[in-house]
């Protein structure tokens, strides 16, 4: 029998016996509770009634974008010969996907804390995405955390965004900005972490596992969502995403 801890809600009765839960479908991030938020993006991922409904039928915004199909050139499990995974493509410039506003907020921490024992301290968002085309400068243009009630393709709304600045991979807020590796039109393992605390240089981004840098975290804008736009030549695709505590 598991006792709760004195002073904790009566889900910390739970402590360790529940452990991970992980949220497998897009279409229930606003209405289940977990530590783990999965979406795989491609072929009939966005538009399609699958399951019953569309994404966008569950607070998610989808628009104009391509549901791309893998090529199947990769080689098996490998990591050097992958080919294009399936994926949701921006297209055509105004292309914007954006998920239900949900990450970081306290009513969040308290439900994790009651499925792990502890309260998280931590925040990451993982993608495997990649900038199919990067001709041009735009800090519209990319994918990463979008401020409470704010919008993808609204730079001021960008809380913590990757784009290219024509040269180099960037991470950048509205009072922020960190520049990272040079650009280029490959399929990458992202990350963006954030972390309680002092707001300087808690938000941390890893291309492939490699630290990029630091910028402060801003307050008074959670919770959050993760958002993807394309404007004028540059074109994000996602093929995946994740957001964990911990």
């Amino acid at each position: 029998m598991v006792v709760p801890r004195k002073g904790k809600n009566i889900g910390a009765r739970l402590l360790n016996s529940v452990g991970r839960v992980h949220v497998n479908d897009p279409r229930l991030w606003s209405r289940a509770l977990g530590t783990d938020y999965w979406a795989s993006f491609g072929e009939t991922s966005i538009d399609a009634d699958t399951g019953g409904a569309k994404l966008d039928d569950f607070g998610w915004t989808t628009t104009s974008l391509a549901e791309t199909a893998a090529t199947g050139t990769g080689d098996f499990l490998s990591s050097s010969d992958i080919g294009i995974p399936d994926h949701v493509l921006t297209d055509a410039s105004g292309d914007l996907l954006q998920s239900p506003a949900i990450f970081g907020s306290s009513a969040h921490a308290l439900s994790v804390e009651s499925m792990l024992g502890y309260a998280p301290t931590q925040l990451t968002m993982e993608c495997y995405a990649s900038f199919t085309v990067v001709t041009g400068t735009s800090n519209r243009s990319g994918f990463g955390l979008v401020e409470d009630a704010g919008s993808a393709a609204t730079a001021a709304d960008q809380l913590a965004w990757i784009y290219t600045d024509g040269t180099n991979f960037t991470l950048r807020s509205d009072t922020d900005s960190d520049a990272g590796a040079a650009d280029d039109t490959d399929w990458h393992l992202w990350a963006i972490t954030v972390k309680i605390g002092t707001a300087t240089d808690a938000v941390e981004w890893f291309i492939d596992g490699t630290s990029q840098g630091k910028i402060d975290r801003k307050t008074d804008e959670w919770p959050v969502s993760f958002g993807m736009h394309a404007l004028t030549t540059n074109r994000p695709g996602l093929a995946w995403l994740h957001f964990s505590y911990s």
